[in-house]
């Protein structure tokens, strides 16, 4: 991706990465989906933590923009452009930023139902319909109220709205090839 990019382009970005994730889980055995290689997470882990970032977004993407401008105030900075966005992040990365540092969104947290009798397939429903969330909400937004709106990221601080889009494409894309890593 390049440059900025309109609400509806952000939708079909956002739909892609969705289900790219969903395949890929998809296509690992059970008995490779909580596998561990060294260091890296399992695929179930990395898909657990992205369902812990794209559900608190697709949550506040939910809200009304005076309850979201409340809570968070309108946007104190113009868009950055995705590349800009992803820079920023990166740095954050660089300077040693880790998930794992962030006990709210590491995969250790994910709470499964009692009842729940396969793991991969109710992560990969519990990924899709956080998606499917995100995806309804940000229909919902006028497209200037992107740049006009704001939540706070665990790493790069307050990002416009459009922002913390760029953000979970650039984040579910990262972790997309972990998974198809941890599966191979």
């Amino acid at each position: 991706m390049q440059g900025t990019y309109t609400a509806t382009e952000l939708g079909a970005q956002l739909r892609q990465i969705r289900q790219a994730v969903a395949d890929s889980a998809q296509a690992i055995s059970a008995e490779h989906f909580d596998r561990r290689s060294g260091e890296n997470w399992s695929a179930a882990e990395y898909l657990a933590h992205l369902i812990l970032s794209v559900k608190p977004f697709a949550k506040a993407m939910s809200l009304p923009p005076e309850r979201m401008a409340a809570l968070f105030s309108q946007a104190d900075h113009p868009s950055r452009t995705y590349p800009d966005l992803v820079a920023a992040y990166e740095a954050r990365l660089a300077e040693g930023v880790r998930a794992e540092d962030m006990p709210n969104v590491t995969p250790v947290n994910y709470r499964f139902p009692e009842d729940m009798t396969d793991k991969q397939a109710y992560l990969i429903d519990t990924w899709l319909e956080s998606n499917d969330r995100l995806l309804a909400a940000l229909d919902a937004w006028a497209e200037a109220d992107l740049d006009a709106y704001q939540l706070p990221h665990p790493a790069v601080g307050m990002l416009t709205l459009r922002e913390m889009c760029y953000f979970t494409i650039h984040h579910n894309t990262l972790h997309w090839r972990d998974i198809q890593a941890a599966g191979a």
